[in-house]
């Protein structure tokens, strides 16, 4: 065997990208092995909040966040039209309806995933 320094440049980086590639599987095996990638993936939301423990107050809780959604949503559509208003210029009225879209995508994602979480604490007790 050579010594290190007999190696070229280009045959140090393809010994070191082979070592490397080899320690990645070599772990990525042992993880596999262990059960670790199932585990990443079987976690149950116990509470309003994802890994809080549930408690008795977590029906209000979900009701709260409705309550912040449908204002913010409220707010938000206020201030798109007020900018519009505003504005006066030409392409107000379409950024306005962009925003409003967009508004309402988020909004339909947050409450599905209120709705998601609360599913998920109901089957947790």
């Amino acid at each position: 065997m050579k010594p290190l320094e007999d190696y070229s440049l280009g045959e140090r980086i393809i010994a070191t990208a082979i070592i490397c590639i080899i320690i990645l599987l070599i772990l990525a095996f042992i993880g596999w092995i262990s059960g670790g990638w199932e585990a990443q993936g079987q976690y149950r939301i116990q509470s309003a909040m994802p890994g809080l423990p549930t408690s008795k107050w977590d029906s209000r809780m979900f009701a709260l966040d409705r309550d912040a959604v449908d204002e913010a949503y409220k707010d938000q559509l206020k201030h798109l039209f007020s900018i519009w208003l505003k504005s006066g210029d030409a392409q107000a009225p379409e950024r306005a309806i962009v925003g409003a879209r967009n508004l309402r995508r988020a909004y339909i994602g947050v409450m599905e995933g209120i709705d998601k979480r609360e599913r998920d604490a109901e089957q947790a007790k």
